[in-house]
């Protein structure tokens, strides 16, 4: 099983496209036999680099809480966040921080992407509805995200402070996979390892038999699942701490590099 991040390890320095290189090293490793997966923090509708990259396989959508076959274009599986947890982390936050908010519905389209009309996106791609707080929180969603002032770890270190206060800890899920202020929340449990443990066990692979690269805290399940875990060489020092090995940058093919040595 070879299973791959998006942003910061497959894609290329802007985070647009898959480089001719990773692309054939993936092809590879499935004309070989391998499973390949992608498991990113995007929601379903940002797959477009994958995707014409030509992948049409599985991908581990919104941090684990969905999984959607790409050919079929179909989600596989899905964990719902529900409202009253979401809603009991916000009012504690409030107290701690200053922050906006958005969420991933469990979806496959744009619609699926809400947010409060002050939000902002760390990122370049994607649009959103606006919808106010009250009505942003009032539905199951597979992510939530917040956006703070602050650095992702200290709003994260907040969120998970609020959340003991809100007595909610053991129903949320609560990582980053960019450093810009950003936290983003699932249900518990819920997590890339977790979603790759499960399609594992259905095609009867062992966690010893997988290869997994990331760079973010949202990847550290997944790299510690993997029997082999790689951090790319612009990863956050959590994930090279944990890693089986550290592959070059992402800029520069990182990818393809390890995986050339079995494919």
């Amino acid at each position: 099983m070879v299973v791959s991040d998006m942003d910061g390890t497959l894609l290329d320095l802007e985070g647009r496209r898959v480089s001719p290189r990773n692309a054939a090293a993936l092809t590879r490793a499935a004309e070989a036999g391998a499973r390949v997966v992608i498991a990113t923090g995007r929601p379903v509708v940002w797959l477009g680099p994958v995707i014409d990259a030509g992948f049409a396989g599985t991908a581990v959508c919104m941090n684990g809480a969905v999984t959607y076959d790409i050919a079929a274009g179909e989600i596989v599986t899905s964990a719902p966040l529900l409202p009253s947890a979401m809603q009991a982390l916000v009012e504690a936050l409030a107290e701690r921080a200053q922050f906006t908010l958005a969420v991933e519905r469990l979806g496959t389209s744009s619609h699926d992407f809400w947010a409060e009309s002050t939000y902002s996106h760390p990122w370049i791609i994607g649009d959103y509805q606006a919808l106010d707080r009250a009505d942003l929180l009032a539905e199951p969603a597979g992510k939530l995200l917040i956006r703070g002032i602050t650095d992702s770890s200290t709003l994260a270190a907040a969120a998970r402070a609020g959340a003991e206060l809100a007595g909610v800890a053991d129903q949320l899920s609560i990582t980053y996979s960019t450093d810009d202020g950003l936290i983003e929340i699932a249900a518990a449990g819920v997590n890339k390892g977790y979603a790759l443990a499960n399609l594992a066990s259905q095609w009867g692979i062992d966690a010893a038999d997988a290869v997994a690269f990331g760079d973010m805290p949202n990847d550290l399940e997944m790299l510690t699942w993997a029997g082999h875990g790689v951090a790319m060489a612009n990863a956050h020092p959590e994930v090279t701490a944990i890693a089986s090995e550290i592959a070059p940058h992402h800029g520069d093919d990182g990818v393809a590099a390890v995986l050339e040595r079995w494919f």
